[in-house]
């Protein structure tokens, strides 16, 4: 995995702020390090080949270097940016802006959860498919598998599929019908983290 202090890994990029002239300080949560703070340098200059990969949403494979000061971001292949692939559908962009938000507010530190990485990456993959009612759906079960993934939640209350990270078409037209329980288990966990 970590190989002269470089590591390629699948990301998703869940936040970003400006980190000096033109660079980024970029906030993903990666398949095997969990939350990484990495700085791009120049990331925000119309030169830079990464820009366009480093935007909230975008997911793809990242290549990170370990330095004396933290992580580098120094390439990325096979990017999606959400935003751009709902361009037409804007309840999506807000419903996947929700879900980046809820991840910012409760992972901290390189804590890694393969639950929350699958659930949120298939979340991202397979939002375009979904119908504005499934869309919703979608976005319950996945703030609903992020909080039970880090503890939260310590019992699925009868929820099916809460352990999974599948997003296939039946799997969300079977939750439809626990959309209330959904969102009550998410109350109660943002009430447990002190966010609400």
């Amino acid at each position: 995995m970590l190989k002269n202090n470089e590591v390629t890994t699948r990301a998703v990029v869940i936040g970003r702020g400006q980190a000096g002239e033109g660079s980024a300080r970029i906030f993903l949560y990666t398949e095997h390090l969990g939350l990484v703070t990495g700085f791009a340098k120049s990331a925000r200059e119309e030169r830079s080949k990464l820009r366009a990969h480093l935007q909230v949403g975008s997911f793809g494979l990242y290549t990170l270097v370990k330095g004396k000061t933290g992580w580098r971001i120094t390439g990325s292949v096979d990017t999606k940016n959400t935003h751009f692939t709902l361009s037409e559908k804007d309840y999506a962009q807000k419903a996947y802006a929700r879900v980046l938000s809820v991840v910012r507010q409760l992972v901290h530190g390189e804590e890694y959860s393969e639950q929350l990485f699958g659930a949120l990456w298939n979340f991202l993959e397979n939002l375009p498919d979904f119908s504005k009612g499934h869309v919703r759906v979608a976005e319950h079960v996945t703030v609903a598998r992020i909080v039970y993934a880090l503890g939260y939640v310590d019992d699925t209350h009868g929820i099916p599929y809460l352990e999974s990270i599948e997003y296939d078409t039946k799997t969300v037209e079977d939750l439809v019908f626990y959309e209330r329980q959904l969102i009550k288990t998410i109350n109660e966990a943002l009430l447990a983290s002190n966010l609400t």
